[in-house]
């Protein structure tokens, strides 16, 4: 009998619920569900549970969000435009998966979101 090798998930696994990707992200539970009304980001839904799960690449996501929203100022309506050139600008740049809107890497700021 022959073994096949297991294949790598394409997807992300949802790791965590809305209590605990707002902590990390920095805002609201209320805001998350605001912004999956908005279209901005969209975390996989728990069908026994209905719970919502966000995976990091959400969770980072919606960091650039509050980034683009608190900082910037840019009202919502705009967002999803802004957040297509940041994601070009930082391909562009070679930051790639797990940095931010200011290239820095998510590791040290979700260390800093739980020491809250």
């Amino acid at each position: 009998m022959k073994l096949r090798p297991m294949k790598h998930q394409a997807q992300p696994q949802p790791l965590f619920t809305v209590s605990v990707a707002s902590r990390l992200a920095g805002v609201s539970g209320g805001i998350l569900r605001r912004w999956e009304e908005h279209g901005l980001i969209a975390p996989v839904r728990d069908g026994r549970a209905r719970r919502r799960l966000y995976s990091w690449q959400d969770i980072e996501r919606a960091q650039q969000i509050r980034y683009l929203v608190l900082k910037r100022r840019i009202p919502l309506r705009a967002v999803k435009p802004e957040l297509r050139a940041l994601t070009t600008q930082s391909a562009a740049a070679g930051l790639g998966a797990g940095s931010g809107p200011t290239g820095t890497l998510l590791a040290p700021r979700v260390a800093l979101a739980l020491a809250r």
